[in-house]
């Protein structure tokens, strides 16, 4: 039976001992083995001389090299250079066809195997490991994981990362998304956890941060660039694809891999980021960092602490402001979830806060109407407002929301006036159907609709919405903020009152003085020329 050996190298060891040693001869060795007798005689020849006429690696090199079989390739080599110096960015199967109309019989993969011989890839450029300053550099960066979590079970998270530069220390969060507010108050949270913030911060080229690339230069997302300017931080934006730019954050995203992740288990989103904050404190801040040596936390209180910027006073307002009109229930809508409102407030356009924490609804007037818990995003969940809305019966009938609708103009009481009889039952459902139009059209075109309505005796909110979508164009809750935006940029700015042209028609009149008409080169000025000769 033969017997299976791993490498030549311990077949020809193994031979050699069996031949010597204990006198095996060639045809016994040859069945022990499994190999011919030839190989057998060539292995024991090959060591002889070895043994008798020295050894030399390059010499044996260079032998195996000049023994090496040969191949189907080689007589087709003049042509295959030939090729490759004519079209020398030629694909392996255009080259392979070409071959085989040349009368080559053998197969692609030795051919692809030769062309990376003849022709290899360009040199990558060494990267340069370059070292920054205290308090000079951060380095932020995202990366999703998939993770399993024992009671809510898998879930795709988005690991935060920011490092400082010099002395490497480190933070990191887990967030459920990764959108504009989430990046700016994970940013805080880490310009909390180092007390200040560097002089500058490396990103890529992700649109919460850059808008777009116009002439091979960033441009940065106006909402950040005001976030980051409240902290003295300015954003660098590295060129696309060139990861090596920051890798002071992308390497460490193994650390978190290899050290936090592997072989541990949490039971939700909120375990995962308590233990990541006790993996920051006791595992990140105090291991002995590879490049520099030292532990984060040491270097950072020795050096950096001190050459950080400090954080000003109030931190940057990170929430979320948004119009929303009250829907007939009396709820405004976010994220999934109903927040209620008093129900005086239906069909308003309300400005709605949202921070991690808590939703504020302010009136059209800014004044604070009502604060809530923010409920988790994902789920449909409609918040208790029965303290808020009173008695059932009342909501949809037309007493609670007829000042309201009577506001809308001066059409509003006749179409009322001629609303009730029509539709005695449900003239409240009618009304509030009007007045959540709001939310599309202007008050102005909505009273003018109700006008129209009047003329014809349509009393139905069908009909006005109708009578709206021909007449009127439709708008958008942002084109409201934006009016009210300029409407406060307006009033800011100081008033210009025009001047009459009468005081400019001196500048056009002839100067009765002659020595004015020349300039001290004594050339004739430019204004003589002009008062003189009206058609220049």
């Amino acid at each position: 039976m033969a017997v299976i050996i791993q490498n030549r190298e311990d077949l020809e060891q193994r031979l050699l001992i069996m031949k010597t040693q204990e006198g095996w001869s060639i045809r016994a060795l040859a069945r022990h083995f499994g190999i011919s007798r030839n190989m057998v005689r060539r292995i024991l020849r090959k060591h002889d001389k070895q043994r008798d006429q020295g050894h030399d690696i390059l010499l044996a090199d260079r032998q195996a090299r000049k023994e090496r079989r040969a191949s189907k390739l080689d007589p087709y080599e003049e042509t295959l250079k030939g090729l490759l110096e004519k079209y020398p960015r030629i694909t392996g199967q255009r080259l392979f066809e070409e071959l085989c109309d040349a009368g080559y019989r053998g197969g692609v993969s030795i051919l692809r195997d030769r062309l990376r011989r003849l022709r290899p890839g360009p040199k990558k450029t060494p990267i340069i490991r370059f070292e920054t300053e205290a308090g000079l550099q951060g380095q932020m960066d995202w990366s999703p994981y998939t993770i399993q979590f024992l009671k809510t079970g898998k879930a795709t998270v988005d690991c935060f990362s920011y490092i400082l530069g010099f002395s490497r220390r480190h933070y990191i969060d887990f967030t459920p998304r990764r959108d504009f507010f989430t990046l700016i108050r994970r940013h805080q949270d880490a310009f909390s956890h180092f007390a200040g913030t560097p002089a500058q911060c490396l990103y890529d080229s992700e649109k919460t941060v850059v808008l777009r690339w116009e002439a091979g230069r960033p441009v940065i997302n106006p909402a950040y660039s005001a976030f980051i300017t409240h902290y003295r931080c300015r954003p660098i934006i590295c060129r696309r694809g060139r990861a090596e730019t920051k890798g002071k954050v992308e390497r460490p995203f193994q650390y978190v891999e290899g050290n936090l992740l592997c072989g541990r288990q949490f039971q939700d989103l909120d375990d995962l980021r308590a233990c990541a904050r006790w993996w920051i404190r006791e595992r990140s801040d105090t291991h002995v960092h590879e490049t520099t040596g030292r532990p984060p936390l040491e270097l950072f209180l020795e050096q950096e602490l001190s050459a950080l910027t400090p954080l000003p006073l109030h931190p940057y307002d990170c929430a979320e402001v948004a119009l929303r009109v009250c829907d007939l229930e009396g709820y405004l809508e976010f994220e999934t979830n109903r927040y209620p409102v008093p129900y005086e407030h239906v069909a308003d356009i309300l400005t709605m806060k949202a921070t991690e924490q808590e939703i504020l609804v302010y009136s059209p007037e800014l004044d604070l109407v009502v604060r809530h818990e923010r409920a988790p995003a994902g789920g449909r969940i409609t918040l208790d407002g029965s303290a808020i809305h009173g008695v059932k019966t009342i909501r949809y009938g037309l007493e609670p929301v007829r000042q309201q609708f009577i506001e809308l103009g001066e059409h509003a009481g006749d179409f009322l006036q001629g609303l009730e009889p029509v539709h005695a039952r449900n003239p409240g459902f009618h009304a509030r159907y009007i007045l959540h139009l709001k939310e599309r059209y202007h008050t102005d075109d909505i009273n003018l609709a109700l006008g129209h309505a009047c003329r014809y005796h349509a009393y139905d909110c069908k009909a006005v919405e109708r009578i709206l979508a021909a007449k009127a164009s439709p708008r958008t809750l942002e084109s409201i903020r934006n009016e009210r935006a300029a409407l406060q940029l307006r009033a800011a700015l100081p008033k210009i009152t025009q001047r009459s042209l009468e005081d400019y028609s001196i500048l056009f009149e002839p100067s009765k003085n002659p020595e004015d008409n020349h300039d001290d080169s004594g050339h004739d000025s430019p204004d003589q020329d002009l008062s003189q000769n009206p058609e220049a």
